[in-house]
């Protein structure tokens, strides 16, 4: 995580309080209308382009756009923070796809390098690569810091969106406050001499009606 938000107060949420804060923020009032749609856009083109610098040879800068679009749409960021850590999020999830082809394009070349005819090459490459370099652990850990990273933005980002939600609807709340509860009006029969059947009125014999 990058400093601007490494002081940020992020506790580690669970799966179920992700998912609960996903929905909070998408019900958040972000750009729905068609002006906002169309910022949002904007700024999924402008991201992407500001994202090419992460490309390498052999990567594909369309294919980045693409995800760094799919990553704004999703979580329609709200300032320019929401907008860094979108970036954080998409950052993360190239260089684990990037550790992910480069430790298949390792793979390869160790096993291309051995005699031919070598019996089972891929276990032969891995206990050689264990014993010289061990590139494959480096792959491992370069992959592991990545997803640490996408987890932690996407609990920070989840909380801002959670907490701006809840200030939005105490704000709409304030503003517009609920009128108050009207109960139901019970009718009551009125009092009758000892032994004389309750005389009903009209509305009350209605509702009697309507209950069998």
């Amino acid at each position: 995580m990058t400093p601007l938000f490494a002081s940020y107060n992020c506790h580690m949420a669970t799966p179920t309080q992700l998912t609960a804060n996903r929905v909070n923020a998408q019900s958040s009032t972000g750009p729905r209308s068609a002006e906002g749609k169309a910022a949002s856009s904007r700024n999924s083109l402008k991201l992407g382009l500001t994202a090419k610098s992460l490309i390498i040879a052999g990567e594909d800068p369309a294919e980045l756009d693409q995800l760094t679009a799919k990553y704004m749409d999703e979580f329609e960021p709200a300032d320019v923070i929401e907008e860094q850590l979108v970036h954080t999020l998409v950052r993360a999830v190239w260089m684990q796809n990037r550790c992910d082809r480069i430790e298949a394009a390792y793979l390869n070349a160790r096993v291309a390098a051995l005699p031919e005819g070598t019996e089972h090459p891929l276990g032969v490459a891995v206990i050689e690569d264990a014993s010289h370099g061990d590139v494959l652990t480096k792959i491992f850990r370069r992959r592991q810091a990545a997803q640490r990273e996408w987890t932690r933005s996407l609990e920070t980002v989840d909380k801002m969106q959670s907490e701006r939600y809840q200030r939005e609807t105490e704000q709409r709340v304030a503003l517009n406050p609920a009128p108050p509860r009207q109960d139901r009006v019970r009718f009551s029969a009125p009092p009758q001499a000892p032994g004389v059947p309750p005389q009903l009125t009209p509305e009350q014999q209605v509702n009697l009606a309507l209950l069998l």
